[in-house]
C-alpha cells in the first residue's frame, strides 16, 4: 500500500514538473475542486510556470516518507512527506538603480526565507537564481485504503480549505 501511494504521488509530482497540469488534476482529491474549480487551479499553475517575469523550475521531487493509513469514517488517510528543489529567477524588465535591485532581491529573499525557512533558501548572484529546498506534507486519501489514492497538499495558510475536506481529527494535528 505505501509503495502504491508513493508511486501515485510521484506520478502526480512528475506531471507538475512536466507541466502536464490537466493530467495532474487526476491525483487531487475531488472535494478540493468543490472549493477551487479545476479550471481555476490549472490556470494558476499555467500562470506560475509560464510567467515571463519569473523562471520557475522544480528539480528532483521525491517522497521521503509515507505513514500507515488510518481509517476515519468511510475513508483511509495516510500522511506523506515529500521534498523538491525549486530554482526561481525573477526577471525584472524595469530600469532599476543598484539600490532598488538590492532592495528587491532582499525583499524577495526575506519572503522566501519566511515561507521555506532561511536555511532552505540560497541565492546565486552570478545566475540571479534562488534555489529553494522545500519539504511539505500531503494526505493520501482512498475509499478502500488500497488503490486509487488522491492527494491533498497541506498548506498551513489554507487551513480553512483543509478543514472543509479533512476530518477534524486530522486538521487538529496541523
Amino acid at each position: 500500500m505505501k509503495k502504491n501511494i508513493e508511486s501515485e504521488f510521484s506520478n502526480y509530482l512528475n506531471d507538475i514538473v512536466n507541466m502536464e497540469f490537466e493530467k495532474s488534476m487526476d491525483y487531487i482529491t475531488p472535494e478540493f475542486f468543490e472549493i477551487i474549480p479545476k479550471a481555476q487551479l490549472i490556470t494558476v499553475l499555467e500562470q506560475t510556470f509560464n510567467n515571463p517575469a519569473m523562471e520557475f523550475e522544480i528539480i528532483d521531487p521525491k517522497v521521503i516518507a509515507v505513514e500507515d493509513a488510518e481509517q476515519i469514517e468511510s475513508k483511509y488517510y495516510a500522511l506523506l512527506t515529500y521534498s523538491s528543489e525549486m530554482n526561481i529567477k525573477i526577471n525584472s524588465d524595469l530600469e532599476e538603480t543598484e539600490t532598488q535591485t538590492a532592495n528587491r532581491l532582499s525583499l524577495t529573499k526575506a519572503s522566501f526565507d519566511q515561507t521555506f525557512g532561511a536555511e532552505n533558501v540560497s541565492y546565486n548572484k552570478d545566475t540571479e537564481v534562488y534555489n529553494i529546498y522545500a519539504k511539505k506534507d500531503a494526505y493520501a486519501i482512498s475509499e478502500n485504503g488500497e488503490t486509487n489514492w488522491k492527494f491533498l497538499v497541506i498548506e498551513k495558510s489554507q487551513k480553512a480549505i483543509l478543514e472543509r475536506i479533512l476530518p477534524k481529527t486530522l486538521t487538529d494535528r496541523l
